[in-house]
């Protein structure tokens, strides 16, 4: 888990580590045999381009990330949707190694998409996102309720921005509601596994765990655009490929276009971080 505390609707341990990347995801990009130190993990800054050793309680994180505007909200803490998820990934992972990927389609595809979805909710793209769309939405206050006649009373005809409770209360929410929507359109399109053996030529992870390739220039274009794909690395040996169009091969040692194709995806951002089991050349 990446958190701690109540699970209740009270929010009482606020401004607390909250890990965008759960640490229990980052543990699958450490080298068996760097396992043992104390920090095991390549981090690697995308700005300054600078290399350093992390653990995966170093990484992924900002303060309060997750809290409500106000700590005496009795809406659900993000934990309630996070808990299942964070608990069954690592059991899933191990699994589909131990079976070295054979039959993960039809044991753990459901699952995996639902985790995707979720890794992508609670991303601090999509959380940025959905701050600035609530911040330009417009309202009134409803100050009485008639239900006889079904009508309402506002405090204003003059329709003005909501409050910053409101936006952040919103966003959490909102992002609590696409979790609970499971693999969604995600399960629309076709999806590919493809490995490699060696933590020397890896998969490689970052602050944005889930990236889109395509021309399409929003989600609902990419929804639908033939030509999009979609990256997820489950560890340093796999990488999930969705599209479109169907794969010819399901689950296949990825070509070395694939390799370095999937860690120059991870490290074209201007911003941010990637995550790699060993120290890569640029």
């Amino acid at each position: 888990m990446s958190h701690n505390g109540s699970m209740g609707s009270r929010h009482s341990n606020r401004r607390r580590k909250d890990h965008y990347v759960p640490q229990g995801y980052l543990r699958g990009f450490i080298d068996p045999a760097r396992a043992d130190l104390d920090k095991p993990l390549w981090h690697y800054d995308l700005q300054s381009g600078v290399w350093a050793e992390k653990s995966p309680a170093e990484v992924g994180w900002e303060r309060g990330f997750y809290d409500y505007f106000d700590a005496t909200t009795d809406l659900a803490h993000p934990d309630v949707r996070f808990a299942r998820f964070e608990r069954e990934f690592s059991l899933v992972r191990e699994h589909m190694l131990q079976r070295n990927f054979k039959g993960w389609v039809k044991q753990h595809k459901p699952f995996l998409l639902g985790y995707m979805n979720m890794m992508r909710a609670r991303s601090p793209l999509l959380i940025a996102q959905q701050t600035a769309q609530n911040r330009s939405l417009r309202g009134a206050t409803v100050t009485s309720v008639d239900h006889a006649t079904n009508s309402i009373t506002v405090d204003s005809l003059e329709l003005r921005p909501f409050s910053e409770g409101i936006v952040r209360n919103g966003v959490i929410s909102q992002m609590r509601q696409e979790i609970e929507k499971g693999s969604d359109w995600m399960g629309n399109f076709n999806w590919c596994l493809r490995y490699t053996r060696s933590p020397a030529d890896p998969f490689i992870t970052g602050k944005h765990t889930l990236l889109l390739e395509g021309p399409a220039a929003t989600l609902d274009e990419a929804m639908r655009h033939p030509d999009t794909l979609i990256w997820f690395p489950i560890c340093w040996q796999a990488c999930l490929i969705g599209s479109l169009r169907r794969f010819d091969e399901g689950t296949f040692e990825a070509h070395r276009w694939v390799l370095d194709h999937q860690r120059e995806l991870f490290r074209r951002d201007t911003t941010g971080y990637a995550i790699s089991p060993t120290r890569l050349d640029p």
